[in-house]
């Protein structure tokens, strides 16, 4: 896909984003992004999603106010996999933001770190990496334009994957079912494909993925019928059946954990474009 730059006017307010994704990264990195702009809101509630992200502030450093203790987050972070939502605070009205959205296992990748340790938390950079944020930030800083700086990090990023050990086989398999499934495929299936014990399964799941494979195929299968929900007008209990869910009382109970509100609630809440977030 390459560089991607696209502008938003809206009562939501006036920005500026940048995606970068490359092919050569798919099931490691989802996208490089640089957000630069003025909300209208300062809080935006975000939602687990089965992914984590690496963050670099360029402007003022947001907050924490909702989902975990009160905190001015560092400059560059890591915010593990969420399992509950987490809503955020800009201090000023302009934000500039630098991520990179990342399958598990391209964070288990480029850290190397037991992502459950990470699980609905964030780690300052410099406590995963040492003097080599300070290095990055440097040349960040000194990157003559904002694409340039999405294309240097999406550098970084695959220098630093390269040659590095990747995550065990069968737990990428036992990610790649669960996603290709909607988070529907049950784990005794997704157990029989693989060569270890449920034990030992369960254990290297959380090292490498950050949760437990039931309540990661949940999260993803909350993720996909959230989008669908956006998206789409049809009823409730179809969209329920629709995503393997056993109705909808089933499928409300996965929004209140994972969204903290009801269907109903999500499908009204006003949502940022190409984002599963909203506007808090």
């Amino acid at each position: 896909m390459g560089l991607v730059s696209w502008r938003e006017e809206s009562e939501l307010g006036s920005w500026t984003q940048i995606t970068w994704r490359q092919s050569a990264l798919a099931g490691l990195v989802e996208s490089v992004w640089l957000f630069d702009g003025t909300l209208g809101r300062r809080r935006e509630r975000h939602y687990p999603t089965g992914e984590l992200d690496l963050i670099v502030q360029l402007g003022a450093p947001f907050r924490v106010v909702e989902g975990q203790p009160a905190a001015t987050c560092p400059p560059s972070l890591l915010a593990g996999l969420a399992v509950a939502p987490l809503v955020i605070e800009t201090p000023a009205p302009r934000s500039r933001v630098l991520g990179v959205r990342l399958r598990p296992a391209g964070a288990f990748s480029l850290f190397g770190v037991p992502l459950r340790e990470l699980t609905g938390a964030t780690a300052n950079l410099q406590d995963l990496i040492g003097g080599e944020s300070r290095r990055l930030a440097e040349r960040l800083d000194e990157a003559s334009s904002d694409e340039a700086r999405v294309l240097l990090l999406g550098g970084w990023i695959t220098e630093r994957l390269a040659g590095r050990p990747g995550t065990d086989p069968r737990i990428a398999h036992a990610v790649s079912m669960i996603e290709s499934t909607g988070g529907k495929a049950p784990i005794g299936d997704v157990l029989r494909r693989i060569d270890a014990s449920p034990t030992r399964f369960t254990s290297l799941f959380e090292e490498q993925v950050g949760v437990k494979p039931k309540l990661f195929a949940r999260i993803v299968r909350f993720r996909r019928s959230a989008a669908a929900l956006r998206s789409g007008t049809g009823s409730f209990g179809r969209l329920a059946l629709a995503h393997g869910y056993y109705d909808q009382s089933h499928m409300n109970a996965d929004f209140r954990q994972f969204a903290g509100m009801s269907p109903g609630r999500f499908r009204a809440a006003t949502a940022y474009p190409e984002t599963l977030s909203s506007a808090d």
